[in-house]
């Protein structure tokens, strides 16, 4: 029993491990904070917590609230749940016989390994420096066309911007890049 359970682990389950255990630090850690500066931690936390535990729960629970979590209606009536199960196997099959370069890492696993340098070379280079590496990396991976990561990637790198400026929001420092970037909000030098 214990066996059959742990064959079921998959680098989502892990992905998700890590999701509520980073919101669950920012709730805990925003208490801390004043009212107006921890009202975006908290809302994403709360957000992303309530997310990863009902996706880590999906398989446990009722049917209604399953089909809700997992996305999967049917307009002509509920599935059972090994209906289910056998249906996210045949897409997961699919996936990998349908156009997905055959690479030494699934692509759970690279999303969460991308996730993970992402935020550590954020911290240490500045989320603006990065934003645009993760997209370039990320859609490169899964091959889309030259365009869509032109696009996407400017993007990216304008949203960055904005939220430093709009939001006021360091994301242009890191330990390693103090104020050699400083993005300053429009008309406040």
């Amino acid at each position: 029993m214990v066996q059959e359970k742990s064959d079921d682990l998959t680098s989502e389950h892990a992905l998700l491990v890590f999701l509520v255990v980073v919101s669950g630090y920012m709730l805990i850690r925003s208490l801390q904070w004043s009212r107006t500066t921890a009202i975006f931690p908290q809302f994403v936390g709360s957000a992303t917590l309530i997310g990863a535990l009902l996706l880590l729960a999906r398989d446990y629970l009722p049917e209604p609230l399953q089909t809700v979590v997992t996305g999967s209606t049917s307009i002509t009536g509920s599935q059972g749940s090994e209906d289910v199960a056998a249906e996210r196997e045949k897409e997961r099959e699919e996936s990998y016989e349908s156009g997905i370069p055959d690479r030494p890492l699934s692509p759970a696993l690279f999303t969460g390994i991308l996730i993970t340098l992402y935020i550590a070379l954020s911290f240490l280079f500045s989320m603006f420096l990065m934003t645009p590496l993760f997209v370039i990396a990320y859609l490169v991976w899964f091959g889309q066309p030259w365009y869509m990561i032109v696009f996407l990637t400017a993007l990216a790198a304008v949203l960055a911007y904005a939220f430093s400026t709009i939001l006021i929001v360091p994301v242009d420092r890191g330990v390693f890049v103090g104020d050699l970037l400083y993005l300053a909000p429009m008309g406040v030098a």
